[in-house]
């Protein structure tokens, strides 16, 4: 004889439970009728076939006759019988309702109901929904968790919509699960779930019911989900695809603009006949700003340390350009350098720092990039900020096109998990300023 499982002595305490009187007495008078029902129609068929056995007609010469059933003494016998189901029955009820308050639960109407129902509705055609149902309720995995030997006993009428599982063959003279899918056509469906006693409403209801109807409601939820979100991913890898070609011709166009070329290529010009240290200057840095933005062209993934140079260099051009206007700082850490990052984010928000904050200003201003790692639930954001001390936000900064299209980038490639907020600054006067903010996060592999 095995010993009590006891619980951990650093185990919560289970809270006490108190059953409702009215359910309490329900459930015990409903359980010795149906037990007794259910073990008299037995003994009733036992009784009626007693006479076959025995010969109670008028004994043959030399034969001893056979004393005829007293009804007295098999009315008091079927009592006797009555009186001992009863108390079986309610001590097993009671053992019962005794092993609910120990887990913690308290006894309700679908706990001792025999027919227990549940809906779902489903984001599919009531096609592709009975397939999806019929491939989860027939398999080993559905059986082992009703507690069956292998799969269920399983029966289907497609034209019905009607889907019956049970452990045994045919399902319906057991406990079993009756399935519908609503057949009104559409983009989307009902399951109406219904789990059936059969031959069981004589027995002792222990909330078996209930327990079949949330396993089988909990396995179609979960694949119904999966294949949503299957669906879901390859809806967005495909839109992501479709919008590749897009996104790399705006990235082109916002990173090597012709006007930028061609006003940087006519200042090398000039200085190269003025001042030779500074047309070299510029040289050297467009060069580098030409190696980190062309090969982003050809991919759709980047790093932080990638993007953060290229910004440092398109910044090195534009002072040489601006002159005292102009003055950054780009400063990140030799560990998060190698992190994955979108690709042309980060120099589409300094653009506007430099064109919609600074070039307007009358005064010098500053651009101040930078990143760091933020926490935020179970995992990790990858913050990078471009803050200026310029004009601030006004109503011709948030026409164009720049924000929109990082915002859909991202949420394409990151759904929620990323996000872009631009707010002012922080400063006083005219040196209000814009500081945009782009968080991704860290596992993020796929940018």
């Amino acid at each position: 004889m095995s010993s009590p499982a006891y619980p951990p002595f650093n185990a919560p305490p289970v809270p006490k439970i108190t059953h409702e009187r009215r359910l309490v007495r329900r459930y015990l008078l409903q359980s010795a009728l149906r037990f007794n029902a259910g073990s008299l129609l037995f003994v009733s068929l036992a009784i009626a076939l007693l006479p076959l056995g025995m010969d109670i007609g008028t004994p043959a010469p030399g034969e001893a006759g056979v004393r005829k059933l007293d009804p007295y003494i098999v009315g008091g016998v079927v009592l006797a019988i009555m009186a001992w189901l009863a108390l079986l029955s309610s001590g097993i009820a009671r053992g019962f309702l005794s092993r609910l308050g120990d887990q913690g639960t308290a006894l309700s109407a679908e706990w001792i109901a025999s027919t227990v129902t549940r809906r779902i509705d489903a984001p599919f055609n009531p096609y592709t929904t009975f397939d999806l149902c019929t491939e989860t309720l027939s398999g080993l995995a559905l059986g082992t968790a009703l507690g069956y030997a292998g799969p269920p006993a399983f029966s289907h009428d497609p034209f019905k919509g009607r889907i019956v599982l049970g452990r045994w063959r045919p399902p319906v003279l057991g406990r079993h699960v009756e399935v519908r899918v609503s057949t009104e056509l559409g983009p989307s469906c009902r399951i109406e779930l219904r789990s059936r006693p059969g031959l069981a409403w004589f027995a002792i209801q222990q909330g078996q019911s209930l327990k079949a109807a949330e396993t089988v409601c909990a396995h179609l939820r979960q694949h119904l989900e999966r294949h949503a979100a299957v669906l879901e991913a390859a809806r967005r890898e495909r839109e992501l695809e479709r919008t590749s070609l897009q996104a790399r011709l705006s990235a082109l166009q916002a990173q090597v603009e012709p006007h930028f070329l061609f006003n940087t290529l006519a200042n090398l010009k000039y200085l190269i006949r003025t001042d030779q240290q500074a047309a070299q200057e510029m040289l050297d840095h467009l060069v580098g700003y030409l190696q980190n933005a062309l090969p982003d062209m050809r991919s759709v993934s980047s790093t932080l340390g990638r993007e953060m140079d290229l910004a440092s260099d398109y910044l090195a051009v534009m002072r040489i350009r601006m002159g005292e206007r102009l003055r950054f700082d780009v400063a990140v850490d030799d560990d998060l350098r190698s992190l994955p990052f979108p690709p042309a984010m980060l120099i589409s928000l300094v653009e506007n720092a430099v064109k919609h904050g600074l070039e307007r200003a009358s005064r010098p201003g500053l651009i101040t990039v930078g990143a760091q790692r933020e926490h935020k639930g179970d995992g990790e954001l990858l913050c990078v900020s471009v803050v200026d001390d310029g004009v601030g936000l006004t109503e011709q900064a948030g026409q164009g096109t720049g924000l929109a299209n990082i915002a859909e980038r991202l949420a394409l490639l990151y759904g929620r998990a990323a996000s872009l907020s631009v707010e002012p600054g922080g400063g006083q006067g005219e040196a209000r300023g814009v500081k945009a903010v782009l968080a991704v996060p860290v596992a993020g592999k796929d940018a």
